[in-house]
């Protein structure tokens, strides 16, 4: 009987964690880094399903892996809570509201009923509450997991390579590569520093777990998509082969993928025009939940001229073919990551990794706040010669920002309230 009543509990903890689920996937907007901001608010600090420690560690583990990585993130904590059934799950929890409304976006642009440009107005406060976010969120995360000065140090290393650099020297820095190198040379600094130290082994250390069969399944649809492909130019394979290919070569998030769509699906096979594909990024920004269902919007768009039924089964392809191999590639790597992370090589890394991940998430709050303080001449290029010659200090943004992160960290609000009050504020208030 006790057993039983265990498993019952157990059975309503995943419930709850999927109904939090639910409830960050319907308020995250403001990109990848406002998404992280929010599993720690929500899932860590209020719900307290794992430590600040464990939620770094996951996002510096899907860092080094190609695909969405707030997808990813949220799927390995399905996955460390519930093991995968429960991460499949929360995978589809998580896309299920994105993914409506962008099959719905496609849907209403293609009958020009949509006005993106006044729909993005109404949300033009959510950035900068982004971005107090994230800097809520970094400097809470830097409190609890920097204990000593070489993790001070690593952190402000981090910092200083991932947003520092790139003003002096953009071309170089403004890479997705950045963040698995800086990753990486945090762990590599930790493990020199505290190699003579004395690690016990791990008597509970799980056994080894391979789990072969998602990596087979990950490798065989890369490669049998593209022989289909070669041999059938068929439509709705083409929206699956390509997605499923960015999903698994793809680093850094939407910023990646982006071009790589545009290239494909607008310049070398015309299935949609620039303006559409333009109009789409736009209403993907006024969306909640993850920047990959881009994806959604274009399969659906691609699939019009065959009717509605065929323009769901779009939006299905460019979903399922985007997220797929991320997917499965937490379920091969994550009881893999779960068995070794206990070595004696990696604990002495891990220390470092945190840091350097603590360090990136302030790195993300203040690339976010450029555009948000400053004016630039070109867009995403924050080189100070990029600056406006004059009146460039948008004055006003920046003190919405320190406010909103004064008031993040006095008032312990939902998530959802903040979300919530800056849409109605943009619905409110004039331009």
């Amino acid at each position: 009987m006790a057993e039983l009543s265990g498993a019952k509990v157990q059975k309503i903890k995943r419930l709850l964690f999927l109904k939090d689920v639910f409830m960050i996937s319907v308020t995250a907007f403001g990109g990848p880094e406002m998404h992280l901001a929010l599993f720690n608010k929500r899932l860590v600090e209020r719900r307290k399903y794992l430590n600040q420690e464990d939620l770094l560690e996951l996002y510096s583990l899907d860092q080094m892996l190609p695909g969405p990585s707030s997808t990813q993130t949220i799927t390995s904590m399905g996955y460390r809570f519930g093991g995968a059934t429960l991460a499949f799950l929360t995978l589809m929890i998580w896309v299920l509201p994105a993914f409506i409304l962008m099959t719905l976006c496609s849907f209403i642009f293609s009958t020009d009923f949509f006005d993106a440009e006044s729909t993005l107005k109404v949300f033009r406060f959510i950035q900068p509450l982004a971005v107090a976010f994230i800097i809520t969120a970094g400097w809470r995360m830097a409190k609890k997991v920097i204990k000593t000065k070489l993790s001070a140090g690593i952190m402000v290393f981090a910092f200083a390579m991932a947003a520092l650099m790139r003003h002096p020297l953009e071309q170089y820095f403004k890479t997705p590569w950045i963040f698995p190198i800086v990753l990486l040379l945090g762990g590599i600094v930790s493990y020199l520093v505290n190699r003579k130290e004395v690690v016990e082994a791990d008597k509970n250390r799980p056994k080894l777990v391979i789990k072969w069969r998602y990596l087979v399944v990950f490798l065989g649809i890369f490669a049998g998509s593209a022989v289909a492909l070669s041999i059938t130019q068929n439509r709705p394979l083409s929206i699956f082969q390509n997605t499923y290919q960015f999903g698994t070569i793809v680093f850094g998030g939407g910023n990646v993928l982006i071009p790589m769509m545009f290239d494909q699906f607008v310049q070398v096979k015309e299935y949609l025009s620039a303006d559409e594909f333009l109009s789409g990024i736009g209403l993907n920004q006024a969306v909640p939940g993850p920047i990959f269902t881009i994806a959604t919007f274009i399969g659906g768009l691609t699939m019009r001229e065959g009717g509605v039924l065929a323009q769901i089964w779009g939006s299905v392809l460019g979903t399922t073919g985007i997220f797929l191999p991320g997917a499965l590639m937490i379920f091969f790597i994550y009881p893999l990551w779960d068995s070794i992370k206990n070595l004696k090589v990696i604990r002495r890394s891990l220390d470092g990794i945190i840091a350097a991940s603590s360090g990136l998430v302030l790195a993300a709050g203040y690339l976010l706040f450029l555009p948000v303080g400053f004016k630039w001449k070109e867009p995403n290029n924050f080189f100070y010669t990029n600056l406006m010659e004059t009146d460039f200090i948008q004055w006003g943004e920046i003190g919405l920002v320190i406010a909103l992160v004064i008031l993040l960290f006095n008032l312990k609000l939902p998530s959802p309230l903040w979300v919530v009050s800056a849409i109605l504020a943009g619905v409110l208030i004039p331009l």
